[in-house]
């Protein structure tokens, strides 16, 4: 390769190996779906090796777009980086982020103690809430930025991030191998807890309401104190509560899909902290393959 790398073309492919389909990496880049197929073409023949397969799970990276998939994500953070760096000299006023509260009480705090250490002056008003109140909070103009369960919102995200979830339950509770399934759910629409019935169901388990929520904290609560089974981030298991998949012989945990939502006309210093979030909930983040 004589040429030096085309930066769009390495931020479609990123985009295509986060979000795990075509179609998805094109929302997110506000493309059409064929110049995303071609920016990825273009890039393969760059490198001489294809980079991705297509699987009924989505795409897969081959041992070449896992190389090729580090050294673009590097890249694009160094160029990001560099901008942050000027921008950061001029980035004064306030931002009202809202977020749901497993990934507020988890990933966020790291996150945000970054930012602030490059934008001493940016003021951050953090909201957590449920996915139905922050997409009307966007939609108001309440809030600048929201993240949470894209199936609540009528428009497209300006990025994505999937992350692995896990079949969360107290380590003393003792659930019959005949018996149904007693499950702590949510009781507003969730869209990985609708493929959690599903999976149940392909596989034939019967299960039954253990206790209804509404709040991640209530979750938790219901969990630890034995109500049932419930979907939670690995790492928002308490002490007191383990990952029963095995235990209990239970399907695969489905992929929870969260969504960064950013007003309309909005600011550079909530763009700034929009792509700040993005990088760093990334690093957390899996390839749905």
């Amino acid at each position: 390769m004589e040429a030096d790398l085309d930066i769009r073309l390495l931020r479609a492919f990123v985009a295509v190996a986060e979000a795990g389909t075509v179609s998805k990496a094109a929302l997110r880049l506000s493309r059409t779906q064929a110049a995303v197929s071609m920016q990825l073409q273009r890039l393969e023949a760059e490198f001489g090796s294809q980079l991705l397969l297509r699987s009924s799970r989505g795409m897969i990276l081959t041992e070449a777009g896992e190389i090729v998939l580090a050294y673009a994500r590097k890249t694009i953070a160094l160029g990001e980086d560099v901008r942050r760096q000027i921008a950061g000299r001029m980035l004064i006023g306030r931002v009202r982020l809202g977020i749901i509260e497993d990934l507020a009480m988890t990933r966020l705090p790291s996150i945000i103690a970054d930012f602030r250490r490059r934008h001493p002056s940016v003021e951050i008003a953090l909201t957590s809430a449920s996915g139905a109140d922050l997409a009307k909070a966007i939609d108001e103009g309440r809030s600048d930025i929201v993240i949470a369960d894209p199936v609540r919102f009528a428009s497209a995200p300006s990025g994505y991030m999937s992350r692995p979830l896990v079949w969360g339950a107290s380590r003393i509770i003792e659930i019959d191998a005949e018996a149904e399934l007693p499950l702590v759910l949510f009781e507003s629409a969730c869209s990985w807890q609708d493929r959690m019935l599903a999976s149940l169901a392909e596989a034939g388990l019967p299960w039954r309401v253990g206790c209804r929520v509404s709040t991640f904290a209530a979750l938790v609560s219901g969990l630890r104190a034995g109500f049932g089974i419930g979907l939670m981030l690995p790492e928002s298991l308490p002490p007191d509560c383990e990952n029963v998949q095995g235990r209990l012989r239970l399907p695969p945990a489905p992929i929870a899909e969260f969504g960064i939502f950013v007003g309309a006309n909005s600011p550079p210093l909530v763009n700034e902290l929009a792509s700040f979030l993005r990088e760093g909930f990334a690093d957390r983040s899996i390839d749905k393959t």
